[in-house]
C-alpha cells in the first residue's frame, strides 16, 4: 500500500488508541494523518470504488475495494471518483477535510485523513501494510 498523504506530521490518533477511545467512547478503526484541509488524498492502491459518501459538512468517506482487502479514506472535503470507477495506485480520489464546520469536518478537531483497511471484512491496522516513516 502507498500512504493516502504523506504523514509528515506523524498520526494523530492510531488504530484502537486508547485516548480517541477515551475522548470519543467508540474504536478507532484507522490511523489519522494530519494534513492541511485540501490536500490531495492518493488511492493506495488499484481498486474499484465501492462507496462514496458524502454527508456536507458531517462526515464524509469513501472506500475502495481492491479484492480481499478494501481501504477507507474518510473526512474528505471533496470527491475526484464516483461508485465503479477503477482507479490507479497513486491517483487522486479527493481532497482531505477535517476542518470543524467545513465539508468533511463531522466532529474531528481539526483537518486529517482517517485512513483504514480491512482484510476480508475485518478492521487491521494499517501502518503494518504501509511503507515505515
Amino acid at each position: 500500500l502507498l500512504w493516502p498523504v504523506e504523514p509528515a506530521l506523524g498520526i494523530s490518533a492510531y488504530f484502537l488508541d486508547p485516548a480517541y477511545r477515551q475522548r470519543f467512547k467508540v474504536d478507532h478503526y484507522a490511523v489519522d494523518i494530519p494534513v492541511a484541509q485540501g490536500t490531495v488524498v492518493l488511492a493506495a492502491a488499484d481498486g474499484i470504488v465501492k462507496d462514496v459518501l458524502d454527508h456536507g459538512l458531517g462526515y464524509n468517506y469513501l472506500t475502495i475495494d481492491h479484492g480481499g482487502y478494501a481501504t477507507v479514506y474518510g473526512h474528505l472535503s471533496q470527491f475526484s471518483v464516483q461508485i465503479g470507477q477503477r482507479v490507479a495506485e497513486g491517483e487522486p480520489i479527493g481532497l482531505s477535510g477535517g476542518m470543524p464546520g467545513l465539508p468533511g469536518g463531522g466532529s474531528s478537531t481539526g483537518p486529517h485523513v482517517h485512513f483504514g483497511l480491512y482484510l476480508n471484512g475485518s478492521p487491521v491496522d494499517p501502518q503494518n501494510y504501509l511503507p515505515k516513516k
